[in-house]
């Protein structure tokens, strides 16, 4: 008979960062990237929001595979439904980390945290608010799948406080009007705040609409 364990382990993750990180940053986005991206590559689209006194940090996915083959280009992935709960809360633990070294290095007890997540990246940023430590002021969630109704419920339960924004491309192939009107009545039925914003476009962010959110 074959018998599965679990050991934790001690790796290296990476993240990477637009924008100084010091005393002088009030404004912290914390995004996470969809499926097969990389962080610094991501990040790229956050350029028009870099100013002074804000700092844009993308954390990368720890399980990372060629894209196609066995060599080329390379991609993350946060999680499978293998080992699923153990990825989980790999992740958060990680995301907590991150959080952690940001807040440690600038020196902030009022630093605003918004945390966004881009299609994979959706349900991996509200596990992390659900499950972590980190109160964000507004969680920003892009064309992607988000959680089962337990797991949402606790989530609005803990940030009763937090303003949610969802965001959907009116040609996302992955999101269609009928899945949105089943998403707005989940918030609703779990009585979570949500403002919805929609786009000409398809699976992407839109540097408008990004630039929308930040004065927001």
């Amino acid at each position: 008979m074959v018998t599965e364990w679990t050991l934790p382990v001690s790796r290296t993750a990476r993240y990477a960062t637009l924008g100084t990180i010091d005393s002088s940053v009030r404004d912290c986005w914390v995004v996470c990237h969809g499926y097969g991206q990389l962080a610094a590559e991501f990040l790229t689209e956050f350029e028009p929001l870099r100013v002074p006194g804000r700092v844009i940090v993308a954390p990368e996915g720890l399980s990372r595979f060629y894209l196609e083959g066995e060599s080329g280009a390379v991609g993350a992935s946060w999680m499978t439904r293998e080992s699923r709960e153990t990825e989980i809360a790999d992740y958060v633990g990680y995301l907590e980390a991150v959080h952690h070294q940001i807040r440690t290095r600038t020196q902030n007890e009022t630093l605003r945290v918004t945390a966004m997540g881009f299609s994979q990246g959706t349900a991996t940023v509200c596990r992390w608010v659900g499950r972590g430590s980190v109160r964000p002021a507004r969680v920003v969630l892009w064309g992607g799948p988000l959680l089962p109704d337990e797991e949402l419920a606790e989530v609005g339960e803990r940030l009763a406080e937090t303003r949610f924004t969802l965001v959907v491309g009116t040609r996302d192939r992955y999101v269609d009007a009928a899945a949105l009107r089943r998403e707005i009545g989940r918030f609703e039925a779990h009585r979570i705040p949500l403002d919805v914003i929609t786009f000409d476009g398809g699976h992407r962010l839109d540097g408008g609409i990004l630039r929308r959110l930040a004065v927001w």
